[in-house]
């Protein structure tokens, strides 16, 4: 075998795996069918074709794929009977891919609205002033995470839902889900 050919292997082997290497199974097997155009017996280009051959099979759906749609689908079920928390409590979990993976964040986004929906009626719209309700050693029973320890500590019975918002820059979904904790654990209290 001449050394050009010997390069033309060496070069066609190398781009059948950047071509493999980007996912683009059929244009590495191309390459590599070349290299035994030229060198029948090339070992190493058969073994790639081989390997590749088993990766471009379609398999069938991992273990993983169908927790996430299992978890889907209980969410889902939630939100038929209205348990948006529960729903949303399903979800934070499931991270994924393809299909799944949108069907999952587009039923975050229908969750969240609602819940959002929900809290804003609880706490009142943005000009409402929260006032703390519990004193200061009653709040420490509570364990609060930091997110609601800071919202709490903008609570000072003159500042409003809005303007705790723009300080914070918190999400409102995130900042309106404390505060209705906060209004049901009775720690604060609303005014219009």
């Amino acid at each position: 075998m001449s050394g050009s050919a010997k390069d033309d292997i060496g070069e066609l082997l190398r781009e059948g795996l950047d071509f493999y290497g980007a996912d683009e199974i059929g244009r590495a097997i191309v390459a590599w069918e070349r290299v035994l155009e030229l060198d029948p017996d090339n070992a190493e280009a058969r073994d790639y074709i081989q390997t590749a051959d088993r990766r471009s099979v379609p398999r069938p759906k991992s273990k993983k794929a169908r927790l996430r749609r299992s978890v889907l689908d209980d969410a889902l079920e939630r939100i038929d009977q209205e348990d948006y928390e529960g729903a949303l409590g399903f979800l934070d979990g499931a991270d994924g891919e393809s299909q799944v993976e949108l069907e999952v964040q587009a039923t975050i986004e229908l969750v969240r609205s609602r819940l959002l929906a929900r809290y804003r009626a609880r706490v009142g719209d943005l000009e409402s002033v929260p006032a703390m309700r519990a004193g200061g050693t009653a709040i420490t029973k509570f364990n609060l995470p930091p997110d609601a320890g800071f919202l709490l500590s903008l609570v000072d019975g003159q500042t409003s839902v809005g303007d705790m918002l723009s300080v914070s820059g918190m999400d409102p979904f995130d900042a309106f889900r404390i505060l209705q904790g906060l209004l049901d654990t009775e720690i604060v209290s609303m005014r219009q």
